[in-house]
């Protein structure tokens, strides 16, 4: 799987480094600003620099990023900046693991507490606004799901645009690391609705779950639409798998 991880310099930088299996980069400073325009998965803050944010500007600042990667905050003996420039593929996913373990279970509780705002908001979009609903249930999603990739297919009717056309049948695929990128791509939202067509028995379950390569496969429908999720992750535990059905039995009208 590969990575990319930031570890915050002092309260404006950080270092941005990639690890893959065949190569790790160099890594590279960037302004923390620049993060929210970045791929990453993981965000390590020195605890000395937490205990100096007087203000709180540099909480502030990760925080805008923290919708998209978790934040460890680690001490010298953990890590520093000589060690993280040293740092290793394997010991990146070691860090990573036990980052995303914290970050999975604070957002699912987090879901639980607040699932009845969140299917209010969503159930408002659904008859209103179907792109801004797929993209904020692919946020949810991640978060819960603490998925490195993400890709949601769906059906989208398009209105037709002249007087004599009919309304046209589409697949939407939204896709993305850390960001929903969402496009009508005819060619693989026809071939996933083929592959898994008379296979949404109920609103929502764990089709497929294959643990050592991270990648599980969920079917759900909402108000009979039919939804596929396809992700990759470092776990899938029994509370995850009862918070999206939860979220999922709620979303029926």
């Amino acid at each position: 799987m590969d990575l990319s991880i930031a570890y915050v310099k002092n309260d404006s930088q950080v270092l941005y480094q990639n690890f893959s299996a065949a190569e790790t980069s160099k890594p590279q400073i960037f302004e923390i600003e620049d993060l929210e325009g970045k791929s990453i998965h993981n965000i390590l803050l020195p605890k000395t620099l937490v205990e100096a944010d007087e203000s709180h500007e540099l909480k502030e600042k990760l925080n805008k990023t923290n919708k998209y990667a978790p934040i460890k905050t680690i001490n010298d003996e953990q890590m520093n900046i000589e060690m993280f420039e040293k740092l290793e593929a394997a010991e990146a996913l070691t860090i990573t693991r036990q980052t995303y373990a914290t970050w999975i279970l604070r957002n699912n509780l987090k879901l639980v507490e607040n699932m009845f705002e969140n299917l209010k908001h969503l159930k408002g979009l659904w008859p209103n606004d179907r792109t801004a609903f797929f993209e904020e249930l692919w946020h949810l999603l991640r978060t819960n799901l603490g998925a490195t990739q993400l890709t949601l297919a769906y059906n989208h009717m398009r209105k037709a645009q002249k007087e004599g056309e009919k309304n046209q049948l589409v697949r939407v695929v939204v896709e993305g690391q850390s960001r929903p990128n969402p496009s009508e791509n005819k060619e693989l939202g026809e071939a996933l609705f083929k592959n898994y067509e008379g296979k949404f028995a109920t609103n929502f379950e764990v089709y497929s779950y294959d643990k050592e390569q991270g990648q599980v496969v969920l079917l759900a429908q909402v108000n009979d639409s039919p939804i596929i999720i396809m992700a990759e992750v470092f776990e899938m535990t029994p509370l995850q798998r009862a918070t999206l059905n939860c979220l999922f039995e709620g979303l029926q009208a």
